[in-house]
């Protein structure tokens, strides 16, 4: 679960480097986005709405992961109903190293951008994640976590609640983690969820 939390620093931190070649590969390809009718989407959602585009860049498209983009002006309430703005969803074609990163801002899609890159390892069968293996969805899970207690919204980076999906790769679970802060807003936690089981994951010692 700590390499997990670590992993979500990096992504978070490395979001605004994305985003700018994201936008740069949407305007250059002038590709036609689809849209959907809410701003707010859930991880499940978000998923929902990137697959196709995936499917059309490989047919034998899968998730790697999904995280939600840190793009919110300060503010209350940002991710309580477990629906954010904006998210990254990852796709990749197992034991290739083909990688299509599908952007999502304000509910819509708004990049996509093939980030294969010769050269690199290529990624194994137990990194991705079936559509059919998320049962629980990000709300659903959210209410779990703040029943649990000690988790609260980000106030001014990492904002609100944040989440992500991936795959623990060592026991084989599609992992959702609802992340936020301590109550000081000092450090980060996370609370892990098997999204198939909706069965809480303690951390790893």
């Amino acid at each position: 679960m700590k390499k997990i939390v670590i992993s979500v620093l990096i992504l978070l931190t490395l979001i605004g480097t994305i985003e700018k070649a994201s936008a740069r590969t949407s305007q250059s390809t002038g590709k036609t986005l689809e849209v959907s009718e809410h701003q707010e989407l859930s991880i499940k959602q978000a998923i929902e709405l990137a697959y196709p585009s995936a499917i059309k860049w490989n047919e034998n498209a899968q998730l790697l992961d999904a995280i939600n983009i840190d793009l919110d002006k300060p503010g209350k309430g940002i991710g309580a109903n477990g629906q954010r703005k904006n998210w990254n969803i990852s796709f990749g074609v197992p034991d290739t190293n083909k990688y299509f990163l599908v952007t999502i801002h304000n509910g819509e899609i708004d990049g996509l951008n093939d980030l294969t890159t010769e050269g690199t390892s290529p990624y194994p069968k137990k990194e991705f994640i079936g559509f059919n293996d998320i049962k629980y969805d990000s709300p659903e899970l959210l209410k779990k976590a703040l029943k649990m207690g000690n988790i609260y919204p980000g106030k001014d980076w990492a904002k609100g609640y944040n989440f992500m999906l991936r795959k623990d790769t060592e026991t084989n679970i599609p992992l959702m983690l609802v992340i936020g802060w301590n109550r000081d807003q000092t450090e980060m936690t996370a609370v892990g969820f098997n999204v198939t089981t909706g069965e809480y994951i303690p951390p790893k010692n």
